[in-house]
């Protein structure tokens, strides 16, 4: 039985989180909390992740390198390395 709390996510435009990938918005450290409780916390992995942080449903090969990309920079803005999330 999951006993974490449910977290509500925000989606986004495409194109901001395609900026964000790319180094032209700063990662917020909202998003990059909510990013670390849905990897760590309730096990999404970067295939659903890009689902459920992006407005549009990209497919899922470029959603699997949305996840990562956003897991990796989210940890980095959060100066947390734990290899259990990233």
């Amino acid at each position: 039985m999951n006993t974490n709390p449910p977290v509500v996510v925000r989606r986004y435009p495409a194109s901001y989180l395609s900026d964000l990938v790319y180094g032209m918005q700063p990662m917020t450290t909202e998003l990059a909390e909510v990013i670390r409780s849905l990897r760590r916390d309730h096990g999404v992995d970067y295939v659903r992740l890009g689902f459920y942080l992006c407005e549009t449903d990209p497919d899922s090969g470029g959603s699997f390198g949305l996840g990562k990309a956003l897991t990796e920079l989210a940890a980095i803005h959060l100066h947390d390395h734990d290899r259990a999330w990233i």
